[in-house]
């Protein structure tokens, strides 16, 4: 039976990197006698980390279904199996990211949002946290 790792509660742990989404997943540590502020901090931040991943997940998955039909279609261009070249490839991408230029805007802008959203509520619980540990 293989070893099964205890997580240590007082610290957030990062994973490897989705294989779709290429976001790594973070477990957030839940503090003993999480204070409803904490928790609702934990998954906001939580929310957001869901949020980044499925979008670049979409993303990345249109991006690879575009970039088959790119090179299927290019190869069929061209006649032969030879590998479709770096400045076709360059074109492809450049058409590719003017396609998802509005959603990646909004993406950016939505990103930005929830990021400033959390700065106050961090500091709160970080206070929070600190007082606890002078206490201690």
């Amino acid at each position: 039976m293989a070893d099964r790792v205890r997580l240590d509660r007082r610290y957030d742990w990062v994973g490897p990197p989705d294989q779709i989404s290429k976001i790594r997943y973070i477990k957030l540590r839940r503090v003993d006698g999480e204070t409803p502020e904490e928790a609702k901090y934990r998954e906001e931040r939580e929310a957001l980390n869901d949020w980044n991943s499925k979008f670049w997940a979409e993303h990345n998955q249109l991006f690879d279904k575009k970039k088959n039909e790119f090179i299927e279609q290019r190869k069929k261009e061209i006649s032969r199996l030879d590998s479709v070249s770096a400045a076709d490839m360059s074109g492809f991408y450049q058409e590719f990211l003017e396609m998802r230029r509005v959603p990646l805007a909004e993406y950016n802008k939505e990103w930005y949002s929830r990021n400033l959203s959390l700065i106050w509520p961090a500091v709160r619980v970080n206070m929070h946290r600190f007082i606890r540990m002078l206490k201690r």
